[in-house]
């Protein structure tokens, strides 16, 4: 079933937010690519619309998430899968901080057991270059 995803972007005085899009338009255009984007790590995506109904602000507000402090985003070196959306990557390591924040994300689709195997299993936290 399609969804929404949560995404966490580089603040915007942080000094990746102009090297990252520079990097993956760079890299898309050496492997002959027309998708860019913005940097992005995705924190969980599949969720239903029925999630946040009519009002998706009240929904993101009302999420318990980590203070900024306490997330930090360390990355671990490149990857690449078959998929789409992970040709090709940094990995970020699954932190303490990194693992509560997908944790209060991804929540809104699974129950505390699934969302536990979720988060030590399944997730593989990525910014993606193409």
């Amino acid at each position: 079933m399609p969804g929404s995803s949560l995404w966490l972007l580089p603040p915007p005085s942080h000094p990746l937010n102009t090297l990252l899009p520079s990097l993956i338009k760079s890299t898309s255009s050496h492997f002959a690519s027309p998708h860019t984007f913005l940097p992005h790590i995705t924190l969980t995506s599949d969720i239903p619309p029925s999630t946040y109904a009519a009002d998706p602000q009240t929904w993101l507000d009302g999420l318990a998430l980590p203070a900024g402090k306490d997330v930090q985003v360390k990355f671990e070196g490149l990857g690449s899968e078959a998929v789409f959306f992970r040709k090709l990557y940094v990995k970020c390591e699954k932190n303490g901080g990194m693992k509560m924040l997908g944790r209060v994300c991804r929540q809104e689709i699974d129950g505390e057991e699934e969302v536990e195997k979720w988060v030590e299993g399944v997730w593989t936290p990525h910014l993606s270059l193409l």
